[in-house]
Formats: C-alpha cells, sequence, structure tokens
C-alpha cells in the first residue's frame, strides 16, 4: 500500500514539523505546492528529502485546486490513497498505538472515503512563533460551545451545527479533488464513513454536530492550528490571494481564536514519537 499527501504552502514556519509528522505516520511521499510569492523559503534538508518533490505554484487564488489537481493526476495511478491537506492540519488516530497507515490497513480497508472532523486548536493570544505547534500548542475551542463570529467572517464562523472536514481517499475511486473532499464519480457506488462513528456519511465538507462527547469517541480526527500566535496571524495575511484574507482579517482571526478548553493529546503525541522540543 501507497499513501500519498498533497500540501500547499504559504510562509508556513513549522513545514518541518509537518513533513516529519506525516512520515511517521506512514505516508509515502509528500507533495508541496510552493507559492512562489512565499517569503519563507523551504528548508535545504526537506529540499534535500527524497520522500519530498516540491512543484511551484502560481494558483493559490481563485484557482487554488488547479495546481493540486495537476499534481494529482500524475501521481494518481502510483498510489492507493491520498491525503491533501494544508500544513497546519494534523490528522491522528485517537488510539497511540494506531498510524494513520495502521489505520487504513485495518479499520478503513474496506472504505473509499474517510472524513475526518476538525478540531480547532488555538493559540491562547500568544505573541511570538512556539517552538512546536503540536507540542506547545494545548488549548482549543470547546465544541459544546455556539461561537459566533461579531463580524460574521466567514472563515471564523460559528461551527456548532457543522464542522468542516479533510479526507483520506483512494486515488483509483476519485479522478480529482476539491478544497475538502474528493470530486464523486457517477458511475462507482464508493463507501464515504465518516471517522466518529464509522457512519456512512454524504460526500460533503462537513461533520454535523461536533460535540465534545464526538470528540472523546472519536476514531481519528484533524487537529486544526489555524492561529498559532499573533505573529503567524500576521504573516497568513502576506501574499495571501484568497478571497477570505482581505479586509480586516487580522483582527478577525485573533477574534475567532478561543481558547477554552485543555487538550494535551497532539503534545503528548508529539513527545513520545519525536522527545521535548
Amino acid at each position: 500500500m501507497k499513501i500519498s499527501l498533497i500540501t500547499r504552502y504559504l510562509n508556513e514556519p513549522f513545514l518541518e514539523e509537518f513533513v516529519e509528522y506525516y512520515l511517521s505516520e506512514g505516508v509515502d511521499n509528500i507533495f508541496i505546492l510552493y507559492d512562489v510569492d512565499s517569503t519563507m523559503e523551504i528548508s535545504n534538508s526537506i529540499k534535500k528529502n527524497k520522500k519530498i518533490i516540491i512543484h511551484n505554484s502560481t494558483n493559490f487564488g481563485k484557482r487554488q485546486m488547479y495546481d493540486v489537481n495537476v499534481v494529482y493526476s500524475k501521481i494518481r495511478n502510483h498510489f492507493d490513497w491520498v491525503i491533501f491537506i494544508d500544513c497546519d492540519e494534523f490528522i491522528s488516530c485517537k488510539n497511540l498505538s494506531l498510524t494513520i497507515r495502521d489505520a487504513l490497513e485495518t479499520i478503513y480497508k474496506d472504505t473509499d472515503c474517510i472524513k475526518i472532523p476538525w478540531i480547532m486548536m488555538s493559540s491562547n493570544a500568544v505573541q511570538n512563533d512556539p517552538s512546536s505547534i503540536l507540542q506547545s500548542l494545548t488549548t482549543r475551542w470547546n465544541h459544546d460551545l455556539r461561537h459566533p463570529h461579531p463580524h460574521r467572517w466567514l472563515k471564523g464562523r460559528c461551527r456548532y451545527d457543522t464542522i468542516e472536514v479533510k479526507c483520506i481517499c483512494r486515488c483509483p475511486v476519485f479522478p480529482t479533488l476539491g478544497l475538502h473532499h474528493p470530486n464523486h464519480v457517477t458511475d462507482y457506488n464508493f463507501i464515504c464513513i465518516e471517522t466518529i462513528d464509522g457512519s456512512p456519511s454524504p460526500l460533503n465538507p462537513f461533520y454535523n454536530n461536533l460535540r465534545e462527547s464526538c470528540i472523546e469517541r472519536a476514531v481519528m480526527l484533524c487537529y486544526h492550528y489555524r492561529v498559532y500566535s499573533y505573529e503567524s496571524a500576521a504573516r497568513k495575511l502576506v501574499n495571501n490571494k484568497l478571497d477570505g484574507y482581505k479586509g480586516n482579517v487580522l483582527t478577525y482571526l485573533l477574534e475567532s481564536d478561543y481558547s477554552e478548553k485543555e487538550d494535551l493529546f497532539m503534545k503528548n503525541k508529539s513527545i513520545a514519537k519525536f522527545g521535548p522540543k
């Protein structure tokens, strides 16, 4: 079984931690779409890693999925699974003895698409970038609470009723990828399930009614570190071409960074895997 991962890079200071983590989870190759307008270079250690392939990208705006699917079309026939995810998203099994590869080989061996809900991690108002995302950020939203954004900013919307997912899907089944899920094939009766209860789920970007009790019993979750410092929030806007990052977005980002609940799961997992950072 071969697992690929595709990600997009724009001013991401923790790419090495991201790469280290996913390789340790059993990913065979990571394909990085590098925004040519990024002000932060990718390190030489990543450039020299034979498991990492870097592609320059000029389509991070309205055509943000174009380059993703160009890369996917070239690799699709060489891999069994693909993960399309951003550099601030870390998928993990809740059972520490299982890697992503283990789960695909066992729990999800008869599945074509796995929908993994976000849980929203937070910076706890840290000003500067921490030494490690996984080990330093240990608070998150309380998903039993509503979080209406004061300015109705779409990316900072309340996720009490629906929260986004990221997917792991079979390459032979899905010819193209969307932002949060693969695009469907009308003549194939694929199997799509969510990772809270393992129930069948429609191929859409959302999981409905995520609560703390869901997080407790989940098989797999996607820890989303959208804001990990004031510094990172400001940098997120530099040369960002996406429509959702215009106007007073720095204020909006910080207003949607809710540090309400301690969650040490990814910190403890990272220390167990790599030692203290």
